[in-house]
């Protein structure tokens, strides 16, 4: 089991298993100590992108992990750069220290953005009442003259429905001609046509078949009617509703913000989480700064030499 472990933390951490298993216990722990610093940076950033993707990007459930490992990966690679330095190279440090408080300020931002959510909103509120104070007189407008078309409609098409039941009323039926043929025999015996009669017969008008028709399409506008003045009732509702179902990160970080800027204990809090962070990310960076030289070095640097002769060898008899 420990075997295990050490061979998992090389694997992450990038360090040559069979060297370091062929080193002394110093340079094992120092595998360890950086895996379990790695374990704790991962964990934090996963919790950040996960929560990031499921806030603010909407993300389901599988994106949202989707999104927590890649930074995991993207947080191993980085801290790589200080691990895999054999020679503390102080242009490397100095560029993932500036990366560290970058990384820190981002995630003490997001995780403030949850801790202090309740906060935010009640903050927002204020911001939400003036947007929808905006919004409300056009939407309002724009409500009421689609009303007043349904309106119009209804009355054009009441108008007509009774101007046919007028007519209905007037001539509930029609006369329509009918040409009949009149056939006589001729001298030879043949029926021949010698002229046409014309008669009349009542059928129902016509019009009668508009009626349904016109009733459908009034119920279908008094529907929509209906529903209009339903939703003019509730705009204010609605267009509240619909602004604090949408998270936006800018305007929660601008929230934040005056949160943060409102008083001491704010500052101090916010201050507080910020430094954790800016730990958190340094964390191995201090590691491999503070920590004794040990034999794995040592190693890396002789293999290297030892290559480097060879190579000055081969180019020699070349």
């Amino acid at each position: 089991m420990r075997d295990l472990w050490l061979k998992t933390s090389c694997f992450f951490t990038g360090f040559n298993y069979q060297i370091v298993k062929n080193s002394s216990e110093a340079a094992a722990k120092m595998v360890k100590k950086n895996m379990s610093a790695l374990i704790i940076i991962s964990i934090l950033w996963a919790f950040i992108g996960f929560n990031f993707t499921s806030r603010y990007l909407h993300g389901n459930t599988l994106t949202s992990l989707i999104v927590a490992l890649v930074m995991v990966v993207v947080v191993i690679q980085i801290e790589r750069q200080i691990l895999l330095n054999v020679t503390n190279s102080k242009g490397a440090i100095t560029f993932r220290t500036i990366i560290g408080v970058i990384m820190a300020f981002i995630g003490s931002i997001i995780i403030d953005q949850i801790i202090f959510k309740d906060d935010i909103e009640q903050g927002q509120m204020a911001t939400v009442q003036q947007r929808v104070n905006r919004i409300l007189p056009m939407k309002t407008t724009e409500l009421k003259e689609q009303i007043a078309q349904i309106a119009n409609a209804i009355e054009s098409k009441e108008a007509e429905r009774n101007q046919i039941l007028v007519e209905l009323g007037k001539n509930p039926t029609i006369s329509t001609p009918t040409s009949v043929g009149k056939y006589e025999k001729d001298s030879t015996g043949k029926m021949v046509m010698v002229g046409r009669e014309v008669t009349y017969q009542s059928v129902p008008n016509p019009k009668a078949s508009l009626i349904p028709q016109i009733d459908d399409q009034l119920a279908q506008l008094r529907t929509d009617l209906a529903k209009k003045e339903e939703l003019l009732l509730n705009i204010r509702s609605e267009i509240e509703k619909e602004m604090q179902s949408k998270t936006g990160f800018l305007d929660e970080l601008t929230a934040l913000y005056k949160i943060a800027t409102s008083s001491f204990v704010s500052i101090f809090v916010w201050m507080l989480f910020f430094l954790f962070f800016a730990s958190m990310e340094l964390f191995i960076l201090v590691n491999k700064i503070s920590d004794n030289h040990t034999d794995y070095e040592d190693i890396i640097m002789h293999q290297m030499r030892v290559r480097m002769k060879q190579l000055e060898k081969l180019s020699e008899t070349v």
